[in-house]
């Protein structure tokens, strides 16, 4: 995100109705690195006995929501990383026996990536894994609370992409 990007957002998100600036204690950048960080960690943590990690997860997890038969090229728009990162994890995840490759029909330069039987066979395991870390948070301040935060996450990434 640029700095100015940034330096707006924190602008229009700080100003209250009579046009003082609320003060923050630490940077939202730093809790969010930090839950990030530690989920992360919470994450691959339970994922070793899948020989899996989190970036690998989250394709799985991806592919478990939308579906399977999506190019490679469509999963990095999707997912918001670079072509190196999505590269690698497709192809660790396909020596790991979770994904295949088949070209397009449509376009035979196009690979499509596939779940495979492993994949699905350990499904509702993964989805656990990341439903474990959720409900750490639910436990402690409310399903409502804590589906309010994460709506308010996403109405904030959305002003920083300029969305709303």
């Amino acid at each position: 995100m640029s700095a100015i990007i940034f330096i707006k957002l924190v602008e229009s998100a700080t100003k209250l109705k009579r046009g003082v600036i609320m003060r923050v204690s630490a940077p939202i950048g730093k809790w969010i690195a930090k839950l990030y960080k530690d989920h992360d960690q919470f994450v691959d943590n339970l994922l070793e006995d899948y020989n899996l990690n989190h970036s690998e997860a989250n394709l799985l997890i991806y592919l478990y929501k939308d579906g399977d038969g999506i190019s490679q090229n469509k999963l990095k728009e999707n997912l918001g990383v670079d072509k190196a990162t999505i590269s690698r994890a497709i192809y660790s995840l396909i020596d790991k026996n979770y994904f295949k490759k088949r070209k397009s029909p449509a376009d035979g330069r196009v690979n499509l990536i596939y779940l495979t039987e492993k994949a699905e066979a350990v499904k509702e395991e993964i989805n656990d894994i990341y439903q474990q870390w959720f409900q750490i948070f639910i436990n402690k301040i409310g399903e409502k609370e804590a589906k309010r935060v994460l709506d308010n996450l996403e109405k904030m990434y959305e002003i920083v992409q300029n969305k709303e």
